[in-house]
């Protein structure tokens, strides 16, 4: 399968845009204090979920959006395994 780039831009509800400003000045906060000069940009938040949890979405029986919950905590055991917390 051929790699396409399109120049998409999805627009954010007023308050998913805030949070996702929150979500990356935290994590660079954390990423700062544990030693690492490293500045998350929002777009960095969003390509990371996208290509992580992309795959974890579903549809239910309701027809609804929902996760899949053995996806994401087979997820979350991989990263455990290959990613160690941060000694604080």
């Amino acid at each position: 399968m051929k790699n396409v780039t399109t120049d998409k831009t999805i627009r954010l509800k007023k308050q998913e845009a805030i949070d996702l400003k929150d979500i990356s000045f935290e994590l660079t906060k954390k990423a700062i204090m544990a030693g690492h000069q490293k500045l998350y940009k929002e777009s960095d938040v969003v390509h990371y979920l996208i290509e992580n949890l992309a795959s974890c979405v579903k549809v239910n029986e309701k027809g609804l959006l929902s996760l899949d919950h053995e996806k994401v905590t087979n997820l979350f055991i991989r990263e455990d395994e290959h990613n160690k917390p941060y000694d604080y």
